[in-house]
């Protein structure tokens, strides 16, 4: 059976580096027919995020895996890809069916190795194709064929902004409160009361000193000066001024109240205070 069939193994000349989007490629069948399919799949795989693993197999294990297809044997076909160093292995078959004047008709089988799993079998077939509907043809296959590749791993997060301090408020004490100053008129009210007091209280005493009674014996001059009734009234209002003058200041100095008090012997009106 092998030596009817001309087969070669079409893997790519890419690195050989494995990882999950990484694929190898078996190509088997007619012979003129594999480097444009080898080709075309290539291409597939990398226009969709593949990366084509060069020798995905050793030739005996390749020979290997050509012979369980052939025999369709899945079963052996799971053993031998778990040889390989790609995670996953296309392995297609391109025959021609028929040729005739108006063009061939080609047979495409492919199938999708993944090492843990079992084979997935497509079939596509083209009559009187051109290279053009053949190349339609295996695109075709292959996009119902393979699965998708797994999606990038997330970039890791941007690293989060140090938190800026809270801002602070600066607690302004108030300003303190102006002392208590002491109005200037209360303050020199007492002395003012005493001092105009004790004028008044002088002045009426004068008055009272010059004032000019009528003499009833003898003769009576023309003029009289009558300042009596002046005097006394001047004298009572510099007495009451002074003696709240004094009570004023005794108030602001010392304290003290005024006392009253009234007796079978007299009356005695005074003031009590700290000394």
């Amino acid at each position: 059976m092998r030596a009817l069939l001309v087969t070669t193994l079409l893997v790519s000349a890419t690195a050989h580096a494995q990882g999950d989007g990484d694929v190898g490629v078996v190509v088997t069948g007619e012979a003129v027919l594999q480097p444009q399919v080898r080709a075309g799949v290539e291409m597939w795989l990398r226009d969709h995020g593949r990366t084509v693993v060069g020798s995905p197999l050793l030739p005996d294990a390749t020979n290997k895996l050509i012979d369980c297809f052939v025999i369709e044997d899945a079963a052996c076909a799971k053993s031998v890809v778990e040889q390989s160093t790609a995670p996953a292995i296309v392995f297609v078959r391109a025959d021609v069916t028929d040729t005739t004047k108006s063009g061939r008709d080609f047979a495409l089988a492919g199938t999708w190795l993944a090492k843990g799993k079992d084979p997935q079998t497509l079939r596509r077939t083209c009559h009187h194709c051109t290279e053009e509907q053949m190349r339609e043809t295996l695109v075709s296959l292959l996009g119902s064929l393979v699965v998708e590749p797994p999606p990038p791993p997330p970039a890791p997060p941007a690293p989060a902004a140090p938190a800026l301090p809270a801002p602070t408020t600066a607690v302004v004490a108030p300003p303190p409160a102006p002392a208590p100053t002491e109005d200037p008129l209360a303050r020199n009210l007492p002395y003012g009361l005493v001092g105009g007091g004790a004028l008044l209280l002088v002045t009426g005493v004068i008055l009272i000193a010059v004032d000019q009674s009528p003499d009833p014996h003898g003769p009576q001059p023309k003029s009289l000066r009558d300042t009596e009734t002046a005097g006394i009234a001047l004298g009572l209002i510099g007495a009451a001024a002074a003696g709240a003058g004094s009570y004023l200041w005794w108030r602001d100095h010392h304290g003290g109240a005024p006392i009253a008090a009234v007796s079978h012997e007299g009356a005695l009106v005074g003031w009590s205070g700290r000394f």
